[in-house]
């Protein structure tokens, strides 16, 4: 008689629920089964990173017949993390990196690339043509990365085929002077790959746009053009940027620290970005009334795609001064584009009057449903409280 067999999908919710409970928990499952091993493998090892401790551990596991097929198959997110500007790999740590990067594009199931970190003069030369036959990769996120030269960056992040989004932070260069190199001096190729990075396959057309802090000549401007570039000088308020990702942009996220932005914010334009799914606006210094660019932002959203609304603040003792701004903002919440929204949340930062009573976030909570009525009835509203 054959043995009874749990359905895949009650033993995905089994496991689930021991993970969710205490996450070291994972080893232990995998010893119940050989079902239950594939599916603890799945999870253990779908985003794993590579660091100077981890890069000797996963290079052991690549010479192992059992852990490499067992392991590396089941990657979909990598994460590189080097050790800044003046750390040195040593000539071993560098040849495991390079076999575990070459193992991984071999297999070829890479969706999301990390690198973190990362002074690009000091990685072996072959390792970034290794990491571009990623040949999935759809989102590539860079953090903290030290490159020798302008072109050196905008060929690496060229050659993702299919990329669908990009995260680059604290990207920057060793030749300063790469800043405001003279355009006309370059060749079209160069121009095309320093100022403006487009790919474009049936389903989606992207481009990145590269930002020159100082003015160039109407010549300069126009002969960069004509290869397809886009340049913005100057763009203080970030209105520039915006317009120029238009449909492109998702989601949208805008913090503000400092009263001082208040006029920037309350005049950055976001007409053009009509395809915005999910928006957090926060002053999480600042109790609900006093962020007097909130309004305006709201009024001049024309997504009809938005889905959640993020509203972040300080908590206040005497919430029900912000009763007034409240109904003002219920107003404009009742405009088209917001009736397709899935939540509104308010989050509550502790910044000013430190940790609140559960009477006094009761009565937060009981003032926002008041002011908001109809939406409360639809369910959509939620409270989180830091």
């Amino acid at each position: 008689m054959a043995a009874a067999r749990l359905p895949l999908e009650l033993q995905d919710m089994i496991i689930e629920s021991i993970l969710d409970l205490d996450r070291s928990y994972l080893s232990l499952a995998s010893l119940v089964c050989r079902d239950w091993r594939n599916r603890s493998y799945e999870r253990g090892f779908s985003s794993i990173y590579f660091s100077s401790l981890s890069i000797p551990v996963f290079a052991s596991f690549l010479e192992n017949p059992f852990s490499r097929p067992a392991i590396f198959t089941r990657v979909r997110r990598l994460r590189i993390l080097g050790g800044g500007e003046t750390f040195v790999w040593s000539t071993s740590l560098l040849g495991d990196l390079v076999k575990l990067v070459h193992h991984l594009a071999q297999i070829g199931r890479i969706s999301g690339l990390t690198l973190d970190n990362l002074n690009w003069a000091v990685l072996d030369p072959g390792l970034a043509a290794m990491l571009t036959d990623f040949r999935v990769t759809e989102h590539l996120y860079m953090h903290r990365i030290y490159f020798a030269h302008l072109g050196q960056f905008s060929d690496f992040v060229a050659r993702f085929r299919f990329l669908r989004a990009f995260d680059l932070q604290g990207v920057e260069f060793a030749a300063r002077s790469g800043w405001n190199i003279s355009l006309p001096l370059l060749t079209p190729y160069e121009l095309g790959h320093c100022v403006s990075l487009n790919a474009n396959n049936m389903t989606l057309s992207k481009r990145l746009t590269w930002y020159y802090p100082k003015c160039i000549s109407l010549e300069q401007k126009r002969l960069s053009t004509v290869h397809g570039a886009q340049i913005f000088c100057d763009s203080s308020t970030g209105s520039d940027l915006l317009r120029n990702l238009g449909p492109l942009l998702t989601r949208l996220d805008i913090i503000s620290e400092s009263i001082a932005a208040d006029e920037n914010i309350a005049s950055l334009d976001i007409s053009t970005n009509f395809s915005i799914r999910h928006l957090h606006l926060a002053s999480p210094a600042r109790v609900l009334s006093m962020i007097s660019w909130l309004p305006s932002l709201l009024a001049r959203v024309k997504s009809l795609n938005l889905r959640t609304l993020h509203v972040s603040f300080a908590q206040s003792r005497q919430f029900h001064l912000d009763r007034s701004f409240l109904k003002h903002i219920a107003g404009i919440l009742a405009e088209p584009q917001y009736q397709e929204l899935e939540m509104i949340e308010f989050i509550a930062s502790s910044a000013r009057c430190g940790r609140l009573e559960d009477s006094a976030k009761t009565d937060i909570i009981r003032c926002i449903r008041s002011c908001l009525p109809s939406w409360d009835k639809r369910g959509v509203l939620a409270f989180t409280f830091h």
